[in-house]
C-alpha cells in the first residue's frame, strides 16, 4: 500500500513530539517524586528527632523537679522530728516559741519554703511564716485530696496543690497561684515529733523553673500546671486563658503522663503527674520550631525540580537530533533513488 504524500514526514514529526513529551514527563516526574520523597522523609525524620529531644528535655526536667520535691519532703521530716520542737511544744510559751522555731528551721534548711505550719492533734495551729493567715484544718479537709490523705492510715505524706479556699496569705499578700504543699503526719509510731499534721508550702509557680529553657530549640514553648483536671495555671502572665482544646484537656486528664500532638496539629503536648499529687505539669511546644530548618531544603527541592526540567528539555532535543534527524535524512536518501 502506497503511503500518502507527506505521510512519513508527518510520522517523523509525531515521533519527535513523542520523544520530547516522554523525556520531559519521565525525567521531570522522577526528579519531582524524588525531591518530594526526600523532603517529606526529612520532615518526618526531623519531627521524630524533635519529639525525642523534647521528651528527653521534659523527662529530665521532671526528674530534677521530683528530686527537689523529695529533698524538700525530707527537710520537712527533719524539722518535724527536731527534739527542740517537741520540747518547745510542751513548754509554757509554746504558742510563741514553736512558730518561730518552725520558721528558723525552714528558712535555714530551704529558703524556697514559702511557709510552714503545724496543725497539732489537740487543735492548736502553729505558724508564724512571716505573718501568715492559714486555712483551718476543717477547711482543708473539705477538699477531697486533703481528706483522702488524712483519712488514709497507710499514707504518711503527700504532695497536694492548694488553691482557692486552701491558699494562704504570706507577707499580708494572697498567694495568687496557690501553693504546692507537702503534708506530713507527725508524731506517729513512736516518733519524737509533735502529733498532728505539718504543712510545708512552696509557691506553685516555682515548679516551672525546672522546665524553663532559653535554648532556641524550645522557643515559644508554654508551661502549665493543671490542677484537679480543670484549674489551669500558666507559667507566665499573658498566656492564653484557655490553652487547650477540649479534646487536648481530656487526653491530659486521661492518664498520669504521656505525649501527643494537639488537636489542631500545631503543638506537641507533654504532661506528667507530679508525685501522685492532684497536679500535672504540662509543656506545649510548637511543632513549627522543628520545621524551621526545612525551609532551605524546600528551596533546594524546588531548584532541583527546575534544573531537572531544563535538563529534561535539553535531553529531549538531544534525542530528537540523534534519532529523528538521522531517520529523516535516511528517508530522504532512499526517496532519491
Amino acid at each position: 500500500m502506497r503511503l500518502q504524500k507527506g505521510g512519513i514526514p508527518r510520522m517523523f514529526k509525531r515521533f519527535s513530539r513523542r520523544i520530547l513529551l516522554i523525556t520531559l514527563v519521565s525525567v521531570s516526574a522522577f526528579a519531582t517524586a524524588s525531591g518530594l520523597f526526600s523532603y517529606y522523609w526529612a520532615k518526618r525524620t526531623v519531627l521524630s528527632e524533635f519529639v525525642s529531644v523534647s521528651s528527653n528535655y521534659f523527662q529530665t526536667s521532671r526528674e530534677l523537679l521530683e528530686q527537689y520535691l523529695n529533698s524538700t519532703g525530707e527537710t520537712a521530716k527533719v524539722i518535724a522530728n527536731n527534739p527542740n520542737l517537741a520540747v518547745a511544744a510542751r513548754g509554757p510559751n509554746a504558742y510563741g516559741e514553736v512558730p518561730r522555731l518552725l520558721d528558723v528551721l525552714a528558712s535555714g534548711m530551704n529558703p524556697d519554703i514559702r511557709g510552714i505550719a503545724l496543725y497539732a492533734a489537740d487543735g492548736t495551729v502553729y505558724s508564724l511564716s512571716r505573718m501568715s493567715n492559714l486555712p483551718s484544718l476543717k477547711q482543708m479537709m473539705a477538699e477531697e485530696p486533703v481528706r483522702r490523705f488524712l483519712e488514709d492510715g497507710k499514707r504518711q505524706s503527700a504532695w497536694i496543690s492548694r488553691y482557692r479556699d486552701l491558699s494562704s496569705y504570706y507577707d499580708y499578700r494572697y498567694v495568687e497561684n496557690g501553693t504546692f504543699s507537702f503534708l506530713l503526719k507527725t508524731g506517729q509510731g513512736g516518733e519524737s515529733g509533735v502529733p498532728g499534721t505539718m504543712v510545708v508550702d512552696l509557691d506553685a509557680v516555682q515548679l516551672f523553673r525546672f522546665f524553663a529553657s532559653d535554648h532556641p530549640f524550645f522557643a515559644g514553648n508554654r508551661l502549665y500546671l493543671v490542677r484537679d483536671g480543670t484549674d489551669i495555671v500558666p507559667s507566665a502572665s499573658g498566656s492564653e486563658a484557655s490553652p487547650f482544646a477540649e479534646d487536648d484537656l481530656r487526653r491530659v486528664n486521661g492518664g498520669t503522663g504521656g505525649r501527643f500532638t494537639s488537636e489542631d496539629g500545631s503543638r506537641l503536648i507533654l504532661y506528667e503527674t507530679i508525685l501522685e499529687s492532684n497536679a500535672k505539669i504540662v509543656a506545649a511546644i510548637p511543632l513549627q520550631s522543628s520545621y524551621a530548618h526545612l525551609s532551605p531544603l524546600g528551596r533546594t527541592v524546588l531548584l532541583l525540580g527546575l534544573l531537572s526540567g531544563a535538563l529534561a528539555l535539553a535531553l529531549a532535543f538531544w534525542l530528537r537530533a540523534g534519532i529523528v534527524r538521522p531517520l529523516s535524512q535516511l528517508y530522504e536518501r532512499m526517496k532519491s533513488f
